[in-house]
């Protein structure tokens, strides 16, 4: 899942992004419990936005939009409102060539698409994408640099009324996405243009076809953390259905472990940002019953990585359907919001260059004194691959890595100096 640059705590070295962690800083709100309770209303009929570090949340409800758009520049990303009951479809009988000339004949065969509940970036419209530049609804012209739209789609509203809908276009130079969309007969055409530069501060904007109006409806990214939520999920790897939980934000990472909720023992390497519901549904159980009734997971307890890299321990406590409230206790595991105060290296002065690698990459950090440090590589099962002792001088410091003799896969770079720990991820190719 692509990082991306939202705070102060990231910062670019020409295209190259990276994340600093300092450790075992100290902060009056850490080893101290603090409850605290989201509503999402009875129905559970809205979002709620939440911030560890503030503990501030936003309300939306999630019936205002039918798609939503991507404003990151280069990301194509296109979601739709699924447990609202929009339903989306690729039209099987022809490419846009077949705009006019729309047949529903074996709708009921078609195979619904749907947002991935893994990863932000693969939503319903991306399905059935096929090579680096088919990215479902559209491909990517490198002459151009346009995503030209080549899929026409059927997409039903929660109202059961049917629209033929064609994004003919994104730009990501100028971040400017053209659709089009009608009634099946073909009246009711409209064509929209959004730049998504208005809500450039957002992960997504909103459309919703009954209005005809984009929907401003999200925080500010970087203000938030975890998103209590409804969302679909091939349930027991049977059908895609409708489901509560929790998924969290670009650049936050959660670790969840199965133990007593006295557990602190966790791992920075067990931090996981390739899959945004690694809370998901897995912290309460159905009993059963109708209405239905829930116990929350007692055995289960979450480490999650906020936007400013600090460690909060997580554990539910309650949860009631028919309310729509959730309550959970938090602890300020680590506190690594305050980067700047931190001597020995410059804030956020990282990359990894190339990367991906296939043999040889380089690793390119700032530091303003002279030291020894630890630099290793881990795997994603958590085993250590490499460890070696560098040196660093004031300025940038340049340190040649040879991958050729390690496995294809997504390694975690780490570089430990003192007090401080900087941090990034090698794709071996």
């Amino acid at each position: 899942m692509k990082k991306r640059t939202l705070n102060l705590t990231f910062f670019a070295i020409g295209a190259l992004i990276i994340s600093l962690l300092t450790v075992n800083t100290v902060s009056s709100q850490s080893n101290v419990y603090q409850h605290d309770t989201i509503s999402m209303e009875p129905g559970k009929t809205h979002d709620v936005f939440y911030s560890l570090k503030t503990g501030e949340s936003w309300q939306q409800i999630r019936s205002d939009w039918d798609i939503q758009f991507s404003t990151h520049v280069f990301d194509v990303t296109i979601r739709t409102n699924g447990t609202s009951g929009v339903v989306l479809y690729t039209y099987p009988n022809s490419g846009i060539s077949g705009w006019n000339s729309i047949d529903t004949t074996g709708l009921s065969t078609w195979a619904p698409l749907n947002d991935s509940d893994q990863d932000w970036e693969m939503g319903a419209f991306n399905q059935n994408g096929y090579g680096d530049l088919d990215y479902g609804w559209g491909v990517y012209n490198m002459v151009t640099h346009i995503i030209t739209g080549d899929s026409l789609y059927l997409l039903k509203l929660p109202s059961g009324s049917f629209l033929k809908l064609w994004i003919v276009e994104k730009n990501p130079v100028t971040n400017i996405y053209k659709f089009k969309f009608a009634n099946l007969d073909g009246t009711g055409e409209t064509e929209e243009v959004l730049n998504c530069n208005d809500f450039s501060a957002k992960n997504f904007v909103g459309y919703n076809f009954t209005t005809q109006e984009f929907v401003d409806r999200e925080p500010a990214s970087a203000d938030w953390d975890l998103l209590f939520t409804k969302y679909m999920t091939f349930y027991m790897n049977v059908m895609w259905y409708p489901v509560t939980g929790v998924l969290q934000n670009y650049n936050v990472e959660v670790a969840s472990y199965a133990m007593d909720t006295t557990f602190m023992d966790f791992t920075i390497d067990a931090l996981d940002s390739t899959t945004i519901s690694t809370i998901g549904n897995y912290w309460f159980k159905l009993l059963g019953g109708m209405p239905p009734s829930y116990e929350v997971d007692d055995s289960l307890v979450y480490f999650a990585s906020d936007q400013e890299s600090s460690i909060w321990k997580l554990v539910f406590e309650y949860y009631s359907s028919a309310e729509g409230k959730v309550g959970f206790r938090k602890m300020l595991v680590e506190d690594n919001s305050s980067i700047s105060e931190i001597p020995g290296t410059v804030a956020g002065n990282i990359a990894i260059s190339p990367n991906p690698a296939k043999a040889q990459t380089q690793l390119l950090f700032t530091a303003d004194k002279s030291g020894i440090a630890e630099l290793n590589m881990v795997n994603l099962s958590g085993q250590l691959v490499s460890r070696r002792n560098i040196s660093y001088t004031p300025g940038l410091n340049n340190v040649n890595l040879d991958v050729s003799e390690l496995p294809a896969g997504v390694y975690m770079v780490t570089l430990r100096a003192e007090n401080t720990l900087l941090r990034n991820k090698l794709i071996k190719n």
